[in-house]
């Protein structure tokens, strides 16, 4: 695609976001007013949520663009998008820690905020060979990425003038290096897990892809992605040279090791690093000190808050089991609330999905059936004296003479 095309992409991209929000903005309040006062109430009462949960929801609840985005990706109906963000609030009071820990070997970084594309967007470098070497969780250090970025938005928009009439920042645009990536190391399960998992709890975050340092050799790599993807992605990712890269970026926003003028990105600060906690110093314990008195290892104090998760609904696109009823009281992560796949369960959600979709036009083809039972049962009379009258046409007719 050449500079030209894809500046016209991402300005038309850019301008149907932004007019999307501004008819759809009221929406989102009327959403986020309902979670507020209705939902996350009832959630409380129902769940017992402790007051640090209440306070975690209502900081998430108190971002509107995020509840835009959710807004947005049920097109804009408004009892799909309510669904949705209460079961995304439940998965991140049980996922997302309370305060989330810098990354031990980082392969996603912020560029400072100063540095936007053409249409006010930040911009993020994922290290696509770092993330498939990640030596711990790299699933865990996805959510708690994602998050910052999240947060960041909401900073950025804080922080902005709001009389100036300028739109609020709701996207990134990412820039992602796959140099150094081998086919051997593309994790498809990792992939698939981020396009079914974690985009559907933060929708709409990227408004485009532009792949690094691409070649030949990594044709089978596309491939791969390319089957993962969904058609409305695909749109979004472009394949730049270092030369066309700076023709449709400035390169005052771009870091040395992509054709700018910033410094190399290993000596830019990262906004990220601000949103995380520092590590605190290890204190020397006492001797006197009970060892009752001892936080709960991380595991521990994480599996009891997804305790509190309640059930999913069948139908829901988080249910890892569709069709049938889940539960994540006693496990960290959801299960099945019987304990296997049954059939009543799946029929039940089965005929329940077909009468979501068909309750129309059986309601229809119920009145049309009441109609003509009226309308045969007013006729009923008339058809009978018909009736009468024939047979007494027949008995006054003369019987045949024989031959």
């Amino acid at each position: 695609m050449s500079v030209s095309a894809t500046y016209e992409a991402l300005l038309v991209q850019q301008e149907l976001f932004v007019e999307a929000y501004e008819k759809n903005v009221e929406g989102a309040r009327s959403i986020q007013r309902t979670l507020l006062q209705d939902i996350l109430p009832g959630m409380v009462d129902e769940l017992g949520l402790e007051d640090e949960d209440v306070k975690r929801a209502e900081l998430w609840l108190g971002d509107l663009q995020s509840v835009f985005r959710v807004f947005r990706r049920h097109k804009f109906t408004a009892p799909f998008a309510l669904e949705q963000a209460r079961d995304v609030l439940l998965w991140r009071l049980a996922v997302i820690p309370v305060v989330i820990p810098p990354c031990p070997s980082p392969f996603l970084f912020c560029l400072p905020r100063t540095s936007r594309d053409p249409f006010r967007r930040p911009f993020i470098v994922i290290k696509l060979a770092k993330l498939f070497e990640y030596p711990g969780d790299v699933r865990e250090a996805l959510v708690h990425y994602v998050e910052l970025l999240r947060v960041n938005l909401e900073v950025l928009n804080a922080a902005a003038d709001e009389e100036d009439g300028v739109s609020p920042v709701l996207q990134y645009v990412a820039l992602l290096d796959i140099g150094g990536l081998s086919v051997q190391s593309v994790s498809t399960d990792l992939l698939s897990w981020y396009v079914l998992e974690l985009v559907p709890r933060f929708p709409g975050m990227l408004a485009a892809t532009f792949i690094l340092n691409y070649s030949w050799a990594h044709s089978g790599v596309w491939k791969i992605v390319k089957r993962v993807l969904p058609k409305s992605a695909l749109s979004r990712v472009f394949f730049p040279s270092r030369e066309e890269l700076v023709q449709v970026i400035s390169p005052s926003a771009l870091p040395q090791d992509y054709g700018g003028s910033l410094a190399p990105l290993s000596q830019l600060e990262d906004p990220l690093e601000n949103l995380t906690a520092r590590p605190a110093k290890p204190r020397p314990s006492s001797p006197s000190q009970p060892s009752s008195s001892r936080l709960p290892p991380p595991d521990e104090a994480k599996a009891s808050r997804i305790c509190r998760v309640p059930s999913i609904s069948p139908t829901s696109h988080l249910n890892p089991y569709f069709g049938y009823p889940v539960s994540g009281r006693d496990a960290a992560t959801p299960r099945l609330r019987h304990g296997r796949q049954r059939k009543r369960d799946l029929l039940r959600t089965l005929a329940t999905l077909w009468w979501d979709k068909w309750k129309g036009r059986v309601y229809v083809l119920l009145c049309i059936g009441m109609a003509i039972v009226m309308v045969t049962s007013r006729r009923r009379p008339l058809i009978l004296r018909w009736k009468q009258a024939l047979r007494g046409l027949r008995g006054s007719l003369p019987p045949p003479r024989g031959g």
